[in-house]
């Protein structure tokens, strides 16, 4: 009919960049939820080995008459008797224990029956440089038993030992390096020793007899919850921005797919 004009279908044509910038902004949230989705594995990971050390930790402690007849066993307790060998201790340095700058004693167990010895991680004795305990002594002369935890000894290289005022120090445990400086064998775990109750409050932080007994560092899940959560959220931002500042930042531009009029008017160029 004339006078009537039929209006063209507009189509939104979306620019090439902001399909780029798009699919971009998905890729990165598709990284994300991966990575989120590998903290979660660590995290089941974990928990599954916490559950095993707690178990192994929960059974009867290995006896004083282990050596020669049952093997060491990581994470279980165990009643070690022995000599200390306090001429060839090892002492950590750069440790805070309950707030307290402490430095930590290590020294060899010479166990009746074989030639092997244990280190035992006997304590701290509180240092305020973290490094040289001063004039404070901590020996625990003749036949003793120990209590407590076998842990590996870690085995980086890592050990760092210096010298400070004529006293060694080490960074950490270094199951090569140490092996290297004693003339006997040396057994891969050592005893996390725990306040032993017949001693009384003597090697706890409420005596006065160095070393302080510590306690091993409680199991936890670590960061790996925190970290999946924080991945998902950045997963999230992502396809926020891509939907958001990306496909509704603008209609880009239209054209008519069908151009007809009857009354010869033509759009404005």
């Amino acid at each position: 009919m004339a006078g009537c004009g039929v209006r063209g279908r507009r189509q939104v044509r979306v620019p090439v960049g902001r399909i780029v910038l798009f699919s971009l902004a998905v890729a990165f949230a598709a990284l994300c939820c991966g990575l989120g989705v590998w903290q979660l594995r660590r995290l089941a990971a974990r928990r599954a080995a916490n559950r095993e050390i707690s178990a192994a930790r929960a059974l009867p402690p290995l006896g004083p008459d282990l050596p020669g007849r049952t093997p060491l066993l990581p994470n279980r307790r165990a009643i070690l008797p022995g000599d200390l060998d306090e001429r060839r201790e090892f002492v950590l340095r750069d440790r805070v224990i309950s707030g307290v700058p402490a430095v930590i004693i290590v020294t060899p167990l010479r166990l009746p029956g074989t030639d092997t010895a244990v280190l035992v991680n006997r304590g701290y004795v509180p240092a305020l440089d973290a490094v040289d305990p001063g004039a404070a002594t901590w020996s625990e002369p003749g036949e003793r038993t120990f209590r407590g935890v076998l842990l590996p000894v870690p085995d980086r290289g890592d050990g760092g030992p210096l010298v400070h005022n004529g006293r060694e120090t080490w960074r950490s445990l270094d199951l090569a390096a140490m092996r290297a400086r004693l003339p006997y064998p040396v057994a891969p775990l050592y005893l996390f020793a725990e306040a032993d109750s017949s001693e009384g409050v003597a090697h706890t932080i409420r005596g006065t007899v160095y070393p302080f007994r510590a306690e091993p560092t409680p199991l936890d899940e670590g960061p790996h919850l925190m970290y999946a959560v924080q991945w998902f959220g950045i997963a999230a931002a992502a396809l926020a921005f891509g939907v958001i500042f990306v496909l509704r930042g603008g209609t880009g531009k239209s054209v008519n797919s069908q151009r007809s009029t009857v009354n010869g008017n033509h759009p404005a160029t």
